[in-house]
């Protein structure tokens, strides 16, 4: 289902909201903030069909959520989730980015 983006944003917006009034509730602010967060962007990025960036949140947010609530050692797989979280983010520009050759910053 595709939506505009003004739509998208509106609604992850509510979606935000109905997790922050969640975790008012629970008083459970950490780490349920980060599935805030994560609700937050992941369903804008549903939304706008940019499923690549939604599973890279997904990983990164969830991933973080499970590591904290779990007390799993952030030595190891706290630095592996951000690498490829970069390593994503580089991938997609540089193969998938706009082009754009001409424009001054």
């Amino acid at each position: 289902m595709v939506v505009t983006k003004k739509r998208a944003e509106a609604i992850s917006t509510g979606v935000l909201l109905i997790f922050l009034g969640i975790l008012f509730y629970l008083n459970a602010w950490w780490p349920g903030i980060l599935l805030a967060i994560w609700a937050f962007l992941g369903t804008r990025q549903f939304l706008t069909e940019r499923y690549f960036d939604f599973a890279l949140s997904t990983t990164l947010l969830v991933g973080s959520f499970l590591l904290t609530l779990f007390n799993i050692d952030w030595k190891i797989l706290g630095p592996i989730l951000f690498i490829l979280g970069g390593l994503y983010i580089i991938f997609r520009e540089y193969f998938y980015g706009s082009n754009d050759k001409g424009k001054s910053v």
